[in-house]
């Protein structure tokens, strides 16, 4: 997670390869980052995977607010600490 820290606010980009299902829905989506277990050292071998608390989705993606969710790092684009 070295790119991120834990309170850092992102936006959800899209994946190439993100189902077309969720890609309207989440794409633009803003969050953050928070902890996603006690002990991060425990996830060392899943570090490129962020875990985002979802603050703000527009349109039909409304009903992912509040939720938390894994992205993967190259879809995340950090927009303030």
């Amino acid at each position: 997670m070295a790119k991120f820290s834990i309170g850092d606010k992102v936006k959800i980009g899209t994946p190439e390869n993100w189902p077309e299902c969720t890609k309207f829905l989440l794409a633009g989506a803003e969050g953050t980052v928070g902890q996603w277990v006690d002990w991060p050292e425990a996830m060392d071998p899943y570090s490129e995977y962020i875990y985002v608390m979802v603050d703000k989705v527009a349109g039909e993606g409304k009903i992912y607010e509040g939720v938390n969710m894994i992205f993967h790092e190259s879809t995340l684009k950090k927009i303030a600490k």
